[in-house]
C-alpha cells in the first residue's frame, strides 16, 4: 500500500497533461489556466501623477520664494501632461499627471491660502506624493507564466496592463457518477435499506470551482455490465470520477469494471478517510478516479488527489498550503495511516488554535458545518494533547 505522499507523486507522475489551447476574452478567463506567459503591454504607472489631491510644485522654487507661490493652472486626471511656470504651483488632483518641472506634491491639508498665493510647510521632500511611471511594472515585464489558475485579482491586474485576451488550455471535461444499490437522489421517498446520495453533487460542486466541465453522470447500479459499458462510451471525457466501488468487498465492482477496461495506476493508500481508492487511465485520453462510498472519505481524497491532478493536468502545480497551529483540544488514535480530522480554527491573542470537531466518522456529515480545516495527524503518530503544534491545510486552493 503507497503512502499519501507515494501517491501523489505517482499521480502527478502519471497525469497526461493536455496540449489543447483556446483564446478567451479577458471577462472570460476567470477560473481557466493560461496556456503562455503573459506581459504588462504598457508600465503601471503608466506616467508620473500625484497621489494625493494637492499642488505640484519644484522645490527649488519653494527655497527661493521662501515657501510662498502664486497659483497658476491645475491638472486633472485624463488631461495631457503640462508645463509648470517657474516659480509657480499648479493644482493637481489624484492620479492627474505631474507636471513637468515638479518634483513634488503637497497634500492640500498641508497648505494654507492667502487670494492666489499658496503658503507651504518647510518640510517639503522631493519626490512626496508622487507615483513614478512604470514603479509597478514595466511594460514587457512578466505578469504571469503559463499553469497559473486565473482570479478575479489576476483579471484586474491584466486589464491594468492592456491585456484583452488571454490564450488558455482547454477545460478538462470530467463526467461524475455515483455507483449504488442503495443510492436515490433527495426529493424521493426512501425505502427500507436506501439511502440520499451526496457524493456527485458535492464533487460536480467541486470540480466547478476549478473551472472545469463537470458532467452529472448520475447513479449507476451495482452491475458489472452496466458499469463496464458506462466507461467504455465515456472515453472523450478527461477525467471519469465514480465514488462507490472501490473497496474490497463483493459488490465493490468499479474498480474491477476499471481493471477490465483500463490499467489501475495504484489502489489503496495509507491515508485516513480514504484508503480504498482507485487511479489508472483508460484508453490514450481518459484518466479516472474512483473514490470511496463514504461520504467524508469522498470529500478528502477529492482534495488530497482529484485537484491536483486536474491542476497538473492544467499545467498548474499545486501547492501543499499548510499552516502551523496550536491544538485547542486533544486527540488519540492507533498510529498507522495519514490521517485528516475535521477542523476548525481561531485565533487566540497571536496564536493560530485549532479544534479538531468530534464526529470524525468517515460516514459522519454534521462535522462539515463547522469545518473550516483539515488537520494532519501523521502516519505514525499517535495524535496529540491540548497544546501541541500541529499543521492545518485550510480547505482553500493555492497555485503557482
Amino acid at each position: 500500500m503507497l503512502t499519501l505522499e507515494e501517491a501523489q507523486q505517482a499521480l502527478i507522475h502519471a497525469v497526461r497533461r493536455t496540449t489543447r489551447q483556446e483564446t478567451v476574452p479577458l471577462d472570460r478567463a476567470v477560473g481557466r489556466f493560461t496556456a503562455k506567459e503573459l506581459r504588462a503591454r504598457v508600465d503601471n504607472p503608466a506616467f508620473d501623477n500625484s497621489a494625493m489631491d494637492g499642488y505640484a510644485v519644484a522645490t527649488a522654487d519653494l527655497i527661493t520664494k521662501n515657501f510662498v507661490l502664486p497659483l497658476a493652472g491645475e491638472s486633472s486626471c485624463g488631461d495631457a501632461p503640462q508645463t509648470l511656470r517657474p516659480g509657480t504651483t499648479m493644482r493637481i488632483f489624484t492620479g492627474a499627471p505631474v507636471p513637468h518641472g515638479a518634483d513634488a506634491v503637497v497634500m492640500q491639508e498641508d497648505i494654507k491660502q492667502s487670494r492666489e498665493q499658496i503658503v507651504f510647510p518647510r518640510t517639503v521632500q522631493p519626490g512626496q506624493y508622487i507615483r513614478r511611471q512604470g514603479e509597478d511594472f514595466r511594460a514587457g515585464e512578466l505578469l504571469y507564466a503559463a499553469g497559473r489558475l486565473l482570479t478575479p485579482f489576476d483579471i484586474a491586474l491584466l486589464s491594468s496592463a492592456g491585456v484583452a485576451e488571454v490564450s488558455v488550455y482547454a477545460q478538462a471535461r470530467v463526467l461524475v457518477v455515483a455507483t449504488g444499490n442503495e443510492l436515490i437522489s433527495p426529493g424521493k421517498s426512501l425505502a427500507p435499506g436506501q439511502i440520499y446520495e451526496s457524493n456527485r453533487l458535492a464533487t460536480l460542486l467541486l470540480l466547478r470551482q476549478l473551472g472545469v466541465e463537470a458532467v452529472d453522470g448520475g447513479t449507476v447500479r451495482d452491475d458489472p455490465a452496466a458499469l463496464r459499458a458506462l466507461l467504455a462510451a465515456s472515453t472523450d471525457f478527461d477525467f471519469i470520477i465514480t465514488s462507490g466501488g472501490a473497496s474490497v468487498g463483493d459488490h465493490d465492482l468499479v474498480k474491477q469494471a476499471f481493471a477490465e477496461i483500463g490499467k489501475i495506476e495504484f489502489w489503496k493508500v495509507r491515508v485516513k478517510p480514504g484508503k480504498p481508492i482507485a487511479f489508472g487511465h483508460v484508453g490514450s485520453r481518459t484518466h479516472f478516479f474512483a473514490l470511496p462510498g463514504n461520504p467524508v472519505s469522498s470529500l478528502v481524497t477529492f482534495k488530497l488527489f482529484v485537484e491536483p491532478a486536474l491542476i497538473a493536468w492544467h499545467h498548474g502545480t499545486a501547492q501543499r498550503s499548510e499552516l502551523p497551529a496550536t491544538a485547542a483540544n486533544s486527540f488519540r488514535r492507533h498510529a498507522g495511516r495519514t490521517e485528516f480530522l475535521r477542523g476548525r480554527v481561531h485565533v487566540e491573542g497571536r496564536r493560530l488554535m485549532a479544534t479538531a470537531l468530534t464526529g470524525q466518522g468517515s460516514h459522519m456529515l454534521a462535522a462539515l458545518r463547522e469545518t473550516t480545516v483539515l488537520i494532519r495527524v501523521e502516519a505514525d503518530s499517535q495524535g496529540f494533547a491540548a497544546g501541541d503544534s500541529v499543521l492545518v491545510t485550510p480547505l482553500t486552493l493555492a497555485f503557482s
